[in-house]
This record gives structure tokens, sequence and C-alpha cells, in this order.
């Protein structure tokens, strides 16, 4: 604003007031202003709104306010008797604006409670800062017949000031909803309490009459922070029945100064499963770093692994190493070291992170390492990382990436038509898709994640203008040296992998396009290794992981076999399971028996409970229901699929409608591999979904 100065001192030959008039105007603007933008500031809501409001008020509302009294001052510039009014006006304009920004502030937080829309991440950086208005907004809410209205608004009382949030949540330890208990309790944990607080006996005096586990589990673990309580009064719950209740009182007793070490240590080293879960949960809530090898220890109590897992996460940095130890071993099932890799994704700092960047080359943890990964960058818990320390990673994965490719193709010119060899390269070439996607998402650790996002799919289209536009955003995304890296590659995956780029790219193409076999079995992932082991015919070497062979099976497998690979090809043509990838399918297949049929014979009857799912590898079943015949089903047709999820009877009879062959997945092994690979599960039940919305929308053309 230094031209309008200068122009109206020219003319009223004032500088002085004129000065002092406008220094005083843009004053009572800043503060005028500043009051909503420290209240949007420390809004709970999420960042996206949050920015908005800010970007309005400061980037809009002030420069146009700043504008506004400049024109009006150099308008009146010649008189310059009128700035004090002109002051006062601009004044009142401000205050407008924050009172209308008052009322949107009250109307949002009236939504968010009628929404349950606040985000609370990071919720205890800055307090919750409201008005009267808000506090009887609140306490409205409190009597709101919708129990999760009063629960949502019991967690806002955490932000505000104690003198204002202590006697509403203790108030609300005598409501009617166990859930509105429970969180009032939760709430009381979480505050700083004054020695004469009166909510240690509000605690103890409902605990008197409490009868609800979950609320009494919340009311114990408040105790433990509430000055005034004795252990002794909370003594008699560690031998509640409610393992919950136990935890919380043992928990609690330790933070009021009983010495229950001895006492955590046998139930650590017991032989009681249920002792040693409570005891596992009081070392992660109080972050007991000493009883540290007694937690690693319990994970082989199959029982107590979820809770160790949870408990070496709270306890934090000085759990790596022993985490990472874990991770090395084998005789633990890979679901559960995948667990140990997202719980080492929940530790802060760089110990923790760099163990996932040492497990990313691993072929069974390193794609849920980089998965967890990201999510940390995305999250802005990790900083970005200096591309050179992740070369290594991106060069192996697009050598895996260029070697799958070639394989293929070389199965592709060998044995042209033949399905099985089709079959193979069809997965071989998913598996270099999945590498391309790898290596974006090892991009996205050291450079922006927003903008590499569209990269894969525009890459992976059949429109060639859209993956040229994506290769000019990557290349202008990621740093020279990275370029030189990776995009001779990215060329080669906008293109479809021609062979003839590829085999630019690759020392040792001829080999690979001549041997494409011997080629997979060198590889280190299970999967692409069992591919190349097919190809040459050596299927009796092939074992799913975590599956070993043994006599009794042997015993039970006879010359006509179908191996897993022909399994896998069998599932996969069918409806069920034609989106799954190969990997994932060979889990289901290991568990699926070969089962033979003579023309006429009954797979089950009507009314049987079903405990089996089956596909048909050759011939026929008819299904029949009563006497009308539904259905004759032929090869690559599943049927019984509901049965393995809800257990109900069988809705029909199924019979052999010719000498048949079926593969047979029963329910307790189908159970079994839900555990192991839940992505199994929600693979079905997309399948699932997609085909009543298919039903439904025959019902409704009629």
């Amino acid at each position: 604003m230094s031209r309008p100065v200068s122009m109206i001192t020219a003319i009223s030959g004032s500088r002085d007031n004129a000065l002092a008039g406008l220094q005083s105007l843009d004053d009572i603007l800043q503060h005028a202003l500043q009051k909503p933008v420290e209240q949007v500031s420390l809004l709970p809501f999420p960042g996206k709104i949050k920015s908005a409001a800010m970007a309005m008020l400061g980037g809009v509302l002030r420069p146009l306010s700043k504008a506004a009294a400049g024109g009006l001052a150099l308008a009146l510039a010649t008189r310059a008797e009128l700035l004090p009014l002109i002051t006062v006006a601009s004044a009142a304009v401000a205050f407008m604006i924050y009172t209308r920004h008052r009322t949107t502030y009250m109307a949002a937080l009236e939504n968010a409670l009628a929404r349950h829309a606040v985000d609370f991440t990071g919720r205890n950086d800055t307090p919750f800062q409201v008005g009267r208005e808000a506090l009887a907004v609140i306490d409205k809410a409190f009597d709101d017949p919708d129990p999760t209205v009063v629960v949502f608004a019991a967690s806002l009382l955490e932000q505000l000031p104690v003198e204002e949030s202590i006697p509403r949540a203790t108030k609300l330890l005598g409501h009617d909803i166990p859930e509105v208990r429970a969180e009032a309790a939760t709430v009381l944990s979480r505050l700083e309490h004054d020695d004469d607080d009166f909510a240690a006996v509000a605690v103890v005096e409902r605990l008197k009459t409490e009868d609800d586990s979950l609320v009494i589990a919340a009311l114990l673990s408040a105790a433990g922070f509430l000055p005034g309580i004795r252990p002794k009064e909370i003594r008699r719950y560690e031998e509640h029945e409610d393992r919950a209740v136990r935890r919380a009182a043992l928990g609690a007793t330790t933070r009021l100064g009983d010495d229950n070490s001895e006492k955590l240590r046998e139930f650590l080293g017991g032989d009681d499963h249920e002792a040693r879960i409570v005891a596992v949960g009081v070392v992660g809530d109080l972050v007991l770093e000493e009883f540290l090898p007694e937690v690693a220890d319990a994970i082989d109590d199959i029982t107590a692994r979820p809770m160790v897992l949870e408990a070496l996460a709270l306890l934090g940095k000085p759990a790596v190493p022993i985490m990472v130890e874990l991770l090395t071993r084998r005789d633990l099932p890979l679901p559960t070291r995948r667990s140990i890799v997202t719980a080492l994704a929940s530790i802060e700092g760089s110990a923790a992170r760099d163990a996932l960047i040492a497990l990313a080359e691993e072929p069974a943890l390193g794609p849920a390492a980089m998965t967890s990964l990201l999510r940390m960058r995305v999250a802005g818990r990790i900083d970005p990382m200096d591309p050179a320390t992740l070369q290594g990673i991106m060069e192996k994965e697009m050598a895996k990436g260029l070697r799958f490719s070639l394989a293929a193709s070389g199965l592709r010119s060998m044995v042209g038509d033949n399905p099985e060899a089709i079959f193979v390269a069809r997965e071989l070439e998913s598996l270099r898709i999945r590498s391309l996607h790898r290596v974006l998402r090892v991009l996205s650790l050291s450079y922006d994640t927003g903008r590499l996002s569209p990269v894969a799919p525009a890459l992976l289209s059949k429109d060639i203008v859209r993956a040229s536009n994506a290769l000019e955003l990557l290349e202008g995304s990621i740093s020279q040296d990275t370029a030189a890296l990776v995009m001779p590659f990215m060329e080669a995956a906008a293109e479809n992998f021609p062979e003839g780029r590829t085999v630019e790219l690759v020392p040792d193409a001829i080999t690979i396009l001549q041997n494409p076999g011997e080629t997979l079995t060198n590889e280190k992932d299970w999967w692409p290794r069992s591919l190349g082991l097919h190809v040459l015919g050596r299927d009796d070497e092939i074992s799913t992981p975590g599956r070993h062979k043994n006599k009794a099976d042997d015993a039970q497998e006879d010359e006509a076999m179908i191996p897993l690979i022909e399994k896998v090809m069998i599932l996969k043509g069918s409806q069920l399971f034609r989106n799954f990838p190969g990997s994932d399918l060979a889990g289901i297949a290991s568990l699926a028996k070969v089962v033979y049929l003579d023309p006429d014979e009954v797979v089950f009857n009507q009314g049987e409970e079903g405990d089996a799912f089956y596909m048909v590898v050759q011939g026929g079943v008819r299904i029949t229901r009563g006497a009308t015949e539904l259905a004759i089903l032929g090869t690559r047709e599943g049927f019984g699929e509901m049965a393995i999820l809800d257990q109900e009877t069988r809705s029909a009879t199924a019979t052999a409608a010719e000498a048949t062959t079926l593969l047979r997945i029963g329910q307790d092994s189908f159970d079994q591999l839900i555990e192991q690979n839940p992505t199994v599960a929600r693979g079905i039940y997309r399948v699932l979904t997609e085909r009543l919305r298919n039903t439904l929308a025959q019902v409704a053309a009629g």
C-alpha cells in the first residue's frame, strides 16, 4: 500500500495523519481476521476442509479487505480528516466478517455432531477452542435419542478445557447407555486431573453398581490415571471372569503402585492361555520394556499372537530388533509374519522404517513391507527417502519384470497354442505388471505420491496419447538420475513390453527366450519358480509355502493326480475364481482334492448339510430338485460354493451325468485358507456380490 500512501500525503500534505490512519486501519483488519483464522486452524476437521477455509480467509478475504480499505483511502485522500471514519467503518465490516464466520463455525460444529464426522487426527496437539454456544451444542447432543450422537459428543469432551470436560464426563458415568458410560470413562482417563479431583470418587462409586463388562474395563482403565484411588479398591477385579476387565484391573493396580512383576512373569511363562493374553496386554498398555523377551516368546501361543503383535507395536522402538528377529523365523506362518510387518509400520522413527526397507527385496514379505512404507509416506509419517537408497530395489524389480516378459515371449513362440503354456505366459505377463506397480511404489517413497498415482493405469491403457502423457508426467516428477534408471523400463511398459525393446534391456535375453522354464526355476519368488517347474514337467518338486508333503499325502494320491498348476488353471477358468491372481489360487488349489465319479453316482443330496465346493474337471454333473432337472454343469463349472460360506443345507441334488472328475474344496480347508489369506475371502465376496447384482438386474428386467 506504499503507492496510495504517497499519493495521499502529496495531495493532503498530512503525511503523518495519513500514515497513522492507514496503519490503524491495517492493524484493525489484521486483528479482526486473526480470530477467524485462529479458530479455523484449531478446528478438528479434516485437513482439506481446514485448508480451504484458511485459503478463503487468508488468501481471499484479507487481500480484498486491504484492497477495499486502500481504495477508500485513495478516493478520500484529499480529505484526511475522514480517515478516522474510514477506519471505524472498515473495522465494522471486519467485525461483520468475523460474526458471520462464527455463525458458520457453530453450524459446522452442529453438523459434525449430527454426522459424527470430526477427524481427531492429532487431536492432542491443540485444544478444541469453543465458547458458550459450542458448549451448549455439545450439551444438547447429550440428550439426543440416538446413542451414537451421545457417544460422539462425549468423545469431544477431551478437546475442552478440563474445567468444562471433567464435570460433563463424570455426569455421563450415570448415563443409561453402556457405550456412553464407557466413552465417558475413556475421556476421564485422558484428562489431566488435580489431586482433589472428584472424578476419582465418581469412578469408584460407579464401579460399585456397574454390571457391564465393557464399562467396568473402561472405568478400571480410568482409575489407573486418577489421583486418590488406592489399588485395594480395584484389586478384586483382577479375578473377574471377563478377560478385558482382568487386563484393565491389573494394569490399573500396576499404575497405582502395586508391584505386579512376578505375577506378570508367571502369567507370561505359564500354561494358562487366558492369563498369558492378559499379561501381554498389560505389558503393551503400560509399555513395560523389561518384559519384551517374554512377550516375544508368547508368539508361539497361537491364541496369544494377536495380542502379542499389538503389544509389540505399543512397545515401540525397543521392540523393533525383536520383531525383525521374529520375521526370520520360518516356523511362523506367513500371515503372522506379514502381521509383524504391519505392526512394524505402526512404530514411529527411523528404526522401523529401515527394517521395512530391508524387507523390501524379500519375496514373501517384500510386498507387505512396501505397502506399509507407502502408507507411512502418504500419511506424512516418514520423509521422502533418498532415491539412491532405493536404487537397488528398483533395479532388481525392473529386472524381474523384464525377465518375466521375455520368458512369456519365449513360451508363446515355442509351443504355439498349447493351453498350459498360454496360461503360464499370461501369469508371467501379470507378474511383469506387478513389477511395474512395485517400481512406481518405490518411486513414491522418494517423490510426489499424488503425481505418480495416475501413471500406472495410464501406461497400461491402450491409449497411446494417454501413455505418452504418463511418461512425460513421470519423467518430470523424478530426478534426472532416477529417470535415466527407470525410464527405459517404463517406455517398454508403455508399449506392452515388445520383445525387441526388451531384448535390448536384458543382457542374457537370448538365453531367457530359449530356456524360459530354466530361467524361472532360478527365481526366489515361489510362484514364478513353480510355473517354471511346471513348464519343465517337474511338478513333483512344487510344494505350496507352508504345506509340505508327507507319506500320508503320497498314499492318498495316485498316478492320475492333477498337478498343482493344472488345478490352478481349472480354477482360473471358472466364473468364481477367474479374476484371482494365480499365486492366490495356488493356495486354494493346494487344498483341493481330486474326486472320481462313475455315471449316476451322487455327489450330494438335497437337504444334506453343505460341507464342500466342487469344480468339474472332466465330464458333467446333473443338478436336480425333486424330479426337475435344473442344469447340467460341464468342464470348469463350479457348484456348491454357498455351502462353504453359510453352511446351510443343500438346495438341490448333484449327480454325475457320466464318468466325471471333480475338484473338491472342503469347508475346513477353506476356512483355514481364509484365516491365512483374507484376500481370498474378499475376492469371493466380490464375485458373489456381482452375481447378486446380475440376478437383481434380470429380475428387474422381467
